[in-house]
């Protein structure tokens, strides 16, 4: 099917959805509680932290601690400040509570590009300041890398939206996850697709790409550099309304935890 038809084929589909956006998706209830439980082991430890103090860019980091030992995660939303739905999540991650290990969380990654509803801030875009085999390239990418590394997370996780659909929209890269080698972006595409895209979008599958760290983004570097296993999720404006992007943003942050061992699904029925 060329280009054409496929356009062709998407304003049909269009026709399809009231208001011409998806709304209410499946979701999965007992992922996300488990995401939003106390953990059985006791209380979590949550510490806040204030990245590049004093400076026009100074955010706050999360770090929740569970009593149970386990894998370090972060979750990074605002890289691009436009990209609401990853800021939204990110923000309700913070009351999370892993079930082990640690969860690190930067809701508002690049704060003066959020605030401003932005995509980039006033260095420009932030997700291309973390080169290969050199510092980061700005104030801020530093101040961010500095708390990468000081954690060594296992995971990493970078949430961002696009405005087209990936294979679909040839400048776009919306409903498409990008992960390193040792990431589980198969798996994660699979559940997301069972999870969280209507039935009537099929267009809006989920697409798994390994990622070959050439690029100067953040989730490459942690990966390079950390050996950490690396995620930038990408869902999209294209058909879909605001509270749909946001709880496939949240559907994807859950999963990647309890895939990596931070949450603990109860069993019995679909997850």
């Amino acid at each position: 099917m060329n280009r054409r038809t496929l356009l062709a084929a998407g304003s049909v589909l269009a026709g399809t959805v009231t208001a011409g956006v998806a709304s209410q998706p499946p979701g999965n209830d007992r992922l996300l509680a488990a995401a939003r439980a106390p953990s059985d082991t006791g209380e979590a430890e949550t510490q806040t932290e204030r990245l590049l103090t004093d400076t026009d860019h100074e955010t706050p980091l999360y770090e929740i601690d569970s009593p149970r030992d386990g894998p370090t995660a972060m979750v990074f939303g605002g890289v691009h400040g436009d990209e609401r739905s990853g800021v939204t999540v990110a923000r309700e991650v913070v009351d999370w509570r892993p079930d082990a290990g640690t969860l690190v969380v930067v809701p508002e990654t690049n704060r003066v590009a959020v605030e401003n509803n932005e995509r980039e801030g006033p260095d420009g875009d932030l997700n291309r300041m973390f080169p290969v085999g050199q510092e980061p390239t700005t104030e801020l990418a530093r101040g961010i890398w500095d708390a990468v590394e000081r954690r060594e997370p296992d995971v990493v996780l970078d949430l961002h939206r696009s405005l087209g659909v990936y294979g679909f929209h040839r400048e776009y890269v919306g409903q498409a996850i990008f992960h390193s080698p040792d990431a589980r972006g198969d798996e994660l595409a699979d559940a997301l697709d069972a999870d969280g895209v209507p039935w009537y979008l099929p267009f809006h599958r989920f697409t798994a790409r390994e990622t070959d760290l050439s690029s100067p983004l953040l989730f490459q570097k942690a990966a390079r550099e950390l050996e950490s296993a690396a995620y930038l999720f990408e869902t999209t404006e294209f058909l879909l309304d605001r509270e749909t992007r946001v709880e496939l943003t949240r559907l994807a942050t859950a999963r990647v935890l309890a895939m990596h061992g931070l949450l603990e699904v109860e069993a019995g029925g679909a997850e």
